[in-house]
């Protein structure tokens, strides 16, 4: 299984840091010309669930192989960001703004790809599996995390 921007309610990740920025910050710069599948981490986990059942009891050669799971649905790390200060604000938080950079104005030691997006069609078809969209995703790891 392959995934990609993985959240989380638990350990280190954007949505939390996105969430520790929210209350100290009034805008936040982020790179607006990288496109994913943002994922949740419980998503994926009932799916591997899901996945591994299947797969044990069926000797299918179309069950095995590279197969992509991330969530529904595609975000820039910028619409990622904003959608997270929505669900903040939502909460009784402030809204805080998103300044939109391009990669260049966020170095870093790894190279990122412009485009991570993976297509989930493979495990749609052979396992029927689909993963909910990422803002609904979002707004349930967000409801765990502001109380």
């Amino acid at each position: 299984m392959r995934t990609a921007w993985l959240f989380s309610p638990y350990g280190t990740n954007f949505v939390r840091m996105m969430l520790a920025l929210n209350g100290a910050r009034n805008e936040v710069s982020v790179v607006a010309d990288q496109r994913g599948n943002p994922t949740s981490t419980l998503d994926l986990a009932a799916a591997l669930l899901a996945v591994a059942t299947r797969f044990r009891e069926d000797a299918s050669p179309a069950l095995r192989g590279v197969f992509h799971l991330t969530g529904s649905g595609e975000a820039t790390w910028a619409d990622f960001a904003a959608a997270i200060f929505v669900e903040a604000a939502a909460r009784g938080r402030r809204l805080t703004g998103v300044k939109q950079i391009a990669t260049t104005g966020y170095p870093t030691p790894a190279r990122r790809p412009a485009n991570s997006r993976l297509d989930n069609e493979k495990l749609r078809r052979e396992y029927g599996l689909e993963l909910p969209d990422w803002r609904k995703s979002l707004a349930a790891c967000c409801a765990r995390l502001i109380p």
